[in-house]
């Protein structure tokens, strides 16, 4: 009994000492105390987590997907991302991009990988294969949440970050898609804020892993190195990270430099380097009008200005830190860099084509950026947040398309460079983001277009060894059928001879045999596939065309950039050309 009344006294002031908080709190508390103060937030990425996986495999590759697609499937088998399988050559650049090996060199791997490590454990689906940038792009979410919380040690500017990325389409889209972009925005992220906690040896070499992976994600990867570089020697807030930052600068470099001199012939035919001071500054503009109508940087220069004219009169909550203004400059300074370094190597027609899809953690910065500033202009009182947020999250006003300058006339000559806007179909989709209802509406529906129709057809129709030839998006529709692809390299591409002498079946070099023709008139001459020159090899070869089918041309099928997005029902923000030319099927027939 003495034994026991001892216990009972024991247990008694323990639970004393944990009710007064005098003993350390349990993992299990300080986790309660986490979704107490974050649950907003938990809420929030919930839904962002419903919104990227939800119909995730529906709707078919487009070009790009299938060429991350095809090549992770490639490395399956050889271990490394082979343009040839044994059946089928797929390359959309003419095979610059191959070595003579016909190994992928062109384009770094890491995407590759990622998708082959998917197609390895969940099967080769399009699931599987957007599956680990969908969770990448979710990554994103979290870190620039705990990222902008740490730096500003304010839950409002943390959650409006976070908001204004899952409210943004073009963020969704680019992490729901088989290729690179959500990688690229989640590994920079996390090199920025490696930066900003750079302190140590490990520190150190943590900065440098996420810096080569960036690089191996895209080349342009390089720019924020670049930034914070620069920025080491001049800005002195950073002067404490600079002895770290060089300390990397080697083991980054060997890791990154060689792979451009083993890519050069690649990058040489995909670049257009600028040669005029007019040619660059166009440009550089036609790269801003990407940024501004995709990422609210009006909006938060806006913020920011009324920031600094106000300083004076604002409460230290409300004024912006060091830590604050650091990232806000090196952010700014990001996207000015990135737009000198496309400008040099990128056309105008090419950067209005692309959008931002070389840079795509512009998105992820300038969200944090726009929620540091909406919770600074807010001074933490949500009748001034909460209507920012809406603005910056539901309206366009924070992120004007060009239509402003350019009213009705959406192109502008400067130099020997037309600069272009995106001017939408209807006005009142200048204002409000109607692709959210088109992209939410789309979690739920089928979204066809002319390869998912196409593949359909040949399913039902080909067999087995049947060969096809399509003179665009050939990748997503070898990783789809299988079916085996005539006239993928012609006489004038670079990886011709290479090809030859790996001893390529005859089929790869011309129409020998071809079965299926898919022909799109709108990509008429495209890597230099001309109607008359099929049309003329096979009537020599004494094959017979018969058209079978048609289908309805979409140009692209689930293109990544929302200013040329299809949604389901045809419907288009930005429409293509009108009437454009049905794609047509042949059934080719020879002669036993």
């Amino acid at each position: 009994m003495p034994y026991r009344r001892n216990d009972r006294r024991i247990a008694c002031k323990v639970a004393k000492l944990v009710m007064t908080n005098n003993i350390p709190v349990s993992m299990f508390a300080r986790m309660q105390r986490a979704i107490r103060l974050h649950w907003p937030f938990a809420l929030l990425a919930s839904v962002a987590l419903g919104l990227l996986l939800t119909n995730l495999g529906s709707d078919f590759f487009w070009a790009d997907e299938g060429d991350t697609a095809v090549l992770a499937s490639n490395i399956l088998k050889f271990g490394v991302p082979k343009a040839w399988d044994g059946v089928a050559f797929t390359d959309s650049d003419k095979g610059a991009r191959v070595n003579d090996d016909l190994v992928m060199v062109s384009h770094p791997w890491v995407q590759y990988y990622v998708t082959a490590a998917s197609f390895s454990v969940f099967g080769e689906n399009k699931f599987a294969a957007r599956l680990p940038f969908a969770l990448a792009g979710w990554a994103t979410i979290l870190l620039g949440y705990f990222m902008t919380w740490r730096l500003t040690s304010d839950r409002i500017a943390a959650f409006c970050a976070a908001a204004l990325m899952v409210l943004s389409v073009q963020f969704l889209l680019y992490a729901r898609q088989c290729r690179y972009y959500s990688l690229n925005m989640l590994l920079t992220c996390c090199l920025f804020w490696a930066f900003f906690r750079m302190k140590s040896a490990r520190s150190c070499v943590v900065f440098a892993l996420f810096a080569i992976l960036l690089f191996h994600t895209h080349p342009f990867g390089i720019v924020p190195l670049v930034v914070f570089g620069i920025l080491t020697l001049i800005y002195r807030p950073f002067a404490r990270a600079r002895s770290w930052f060089w300390l990397a600068t080697p083991g980054i470099v060997l890791f990154t430099l060689p792979w451009v001199a083993f890519a050069q012939r690649g990058y040489a035919a995909n670049f257009e380097r600028v040669r005029t001071i007019s040619q660059g500054c166009a440009r550089f503009v036609q790269y801003l009008i990407e940024c501004v109508s995709v990422a609210p940087v009006i909006g938060s220069i806006i913020l920011l200005i009324i920031c600094l004219v106000s300083r004076r009169r604002l409460t230290k909550r409300a004024a912006l830190g060091s830590t604050e203004s650091a990232f806000l400059l090196v952010t700014f300074a990001t996207l000015l860099c990135y737009g000198a370094a496309l400008a040099m190597t990128e056309s105008c027609d090419t950067l209005w084509r692309i959008g931002i899809r070389y840079t795509p953690a512009i998105l992820p910065l300038m969200a944090m950026v726009a929620g540091i500033l909406i919770a600074k202009t807010g001074r933490g009182r949500v009748v001034l947040w909460l209507p920012l947020l809406l603005i910056f999250g539901f309206t366009k006003l924070a992120q004007p398309t060009s239509w402003i300058p350019w009213r009705e006339q959406n192109t502008m000559l400067m130099g020997n460079e037309v600069i272009e806007a995106h001017l939408p179909s209807k006005f009142i989709e200048r204002f409000l983001p109607t692709e959210q209802l088109l992209f939410w509406r789309d979690l739920w529906h089928e979204n066809p277009g002319t390869i998912a129709k196409t593949c359909e057809f040949l399913r039902e129709h080909a067999r087995a060894g049947d060969k096809v030839l399509i003179n665009y998006s050939a990748e997503p529709l070898y990783f789809h059928t299988r079916l085996a692809q005539v006239l993928s390299i012609l006489p004038d591409y670079p990886v011709y001879e290479a090809a030859r002498r790996k001893g390529l079946p005859e089929y790869v070099f011309s129409v020998d045999r071809v079965r299926w023709v898919i022909w799109r008139p709108i990509w008429e001459g495209y890597n230099g596939h001309v109607w008359s020159d099929v049309e003329r090899q096979i009537v020599a070869g004494g094959g017979r065309l018969e058209q079978v089918a048609t289908v309805e041309e979409t140009v692209w099928e689930n293109r990544e950039n929302i200013h040329f997005r299809r949604f389901s029902g045809g419907k288009y923000l930005f429409p293509p050309p009108a009437d454009l030319p049905a794609a047509s099927i042949f059934r080719v027939d020879w002669p036993d």
